[in-house]
């Protein structure tokens, strides 16, 4: 008999913490995460909103307004993902908290048999005088101690049950009202998703009489691709001059001081060591491989060279917007701003040259060891040839195509003489 009152104790002691454990919890890392992700998001649509506006002071559509429509569409393709993704996590909470739910109702009715046993056992043998005998009647003065504290015990688990009853009442009541909150989030959400879809909807519309007007003008869009690859081309000849002209200065200061050895060796009698250099062969100072290194540790965490803007054009090749059959070529990544936007270097590094490029405006070469970016489209720098810099300094301030009504400043990443897509390299937002 002892033991049937001691093992309920347990069990009940079980059943009391488990649920608080339970009870209470914040929302998972992922959902916060999610929902960090979605304010991000539509920030980026309202930034893109505003720029649209700008763009729409002119009567002609031109291509920075169709990609900027574009953009807009593939955000809002993400944010809808994204509440999906949330819908998801939230109904894997209403379902835990239902299981959970469910385990509470059951050790609620569990207690409430077990409570209505004791009480009816206690009902039973509630004469004081047949507690005494069966105290009375024990064999020895342990027995008969044994028996008072099992009667103690027994009073005191009666209570105790009562107690859990009352708490387990008190949080089925929590859960329910967590769960009726969990519901209210879900319709909220579906109600942003049905929003995001329908202005979805309208975006593809606005794309489409965009890209109509500009396929009217396609002879004129043609002639502007054409310029825009020309001066790409300049641009791309000029960072590879100065990047093969580094190389060259690299290994012939190499080659001097292999010369130098090789004679102190021979005036030495030792065997001179080899002397020619090849493109092939790593002959950087030591600095210049710290800074190198330093640079690619980097990778995916360099800071943005504007503070707010996003990637309008893409690196590598890829179709253009709205001449069919016409490909563009990006050696780096175009990003929209905002017209006055000052840009930054997105590391230390040596200011290599400064050039006025036709169709990319300034260009602002900075060194970093092995690595070398590019800055683009700038109507005025801060910074001269030779300068050192700092990460974050101001290099200059972004140009503003009147034509195309189109703010982005271009910015391109090299390692030696090979081309990086930036995207790798910066900062995910």
């Amino acid at each position: 008999m002892f033991l049937k009152v001691i093992k309920p104790y347990a069990f009940s002691f079980l059943l009391l913490v488990i649920p608080v454990l339970l009870f209470g919890q914040t929302p998972t890392e992922k959902r916060k995460k999610l929902e960090a992700e979605r304010k991000a998001l539509i920030e980026k649509i309202e930034s893109t909103k505003k720029v649209i506006a700008e763009t729409q002071t002119k009567q002609k559509a031109t291509i920075t307004q169709l990609k900027l429509i574009t953009n807009k569409i593939k955000t809002r393709q993400e944010v809808i993902a994204n509440i999906q993704s949330e819908i998801y996590e939230v109904d894997m909470q209403i379902a835990e908290q239902r299981r959970t739910l469910d385990t509470l109702k059951a050790d609620l009715e569990r207690l409430k048999a077990e409570y209505a046993k004791s009480i009816s056992a206690a009902y039973k043998s509630r004469n004081v005088y047949d507690k005494m005998m069966y105290v009375f009647a024990a064999e020895s003065f342990n027995q008969a101690l044994t028996r008072m504290r099992y009667l103690n015990q027994y009073s005191e688990y009666r209570v105790q049950q009562a107690e859990l009853i009352y708490l387990k009442q008190k949080e089925i009541i929590a859960q329910l009202e967590s769960l009726i909150a969990r519901r209210l989030e879900k319709q909220s959400l579906v109600s942003v998703k049905t929003k995001e879809k329908k202005e979805l909807e309208q975006d593809k519309q606005e794309e489409g009489v965009v890209l109509t007007k500009l396929q009217e003008r396609e002879s004129a869009l043609k002639r502007q691709l054409a310029a825009n690859q020309k001066a790409a081309s300049k641009l791309n000849k000029a960072i590879e001059d100065i990047i093969a002209k580094e190389i060259e200065a690299a290994r012939k200061r190499e080659e001097a001081r292999r010369k130098e050895e090789a004679a102190k060796a021979v005036k030495e009698g030792k065997v001179a060591p080899k002397i020619s250099t090849s493109k092939s062969d790593m002959y950087f100072t030591p600095e210049v491989e710290k800074l190198s290194a330093d640079f690619e540790k980097n990778k995916n965490n360099l800071p943005w060279p504007v503070e707010k803007g996003y990637i309008s054009e893409p690196y590598g090749t890829h179709p253009h917007p709205s001449i069919k059959g016409a490909m563009v070529n990006n050696n780096g990544v175009d990003i929209a701003t905002n017209p006055g936007t000052q840009v930054r270097a997105v590391f230390a590094g040596k200011v290599k040259f400064i050039r006025n490029i036709p169709g990319m405006g300034i260009v602002v070469l900075i060194g970093h060891g092995r690595f070398y970016t590019a800055y683009a489209k700038l109507e005025s720098v801060n910074v001269k040839e030779g300068q050192e810099i700092n990460i974050k300094d101001i290099i200059g301030v972004v140009m503003t195509d009147e034509e195309e009504n189109a703010t982005e400043v271009h910015f391109e990443i090299w390692n030696m003489d090979k081309k990086e897509n930036p995207e790798f390299w910066l900062k995910n937002r």
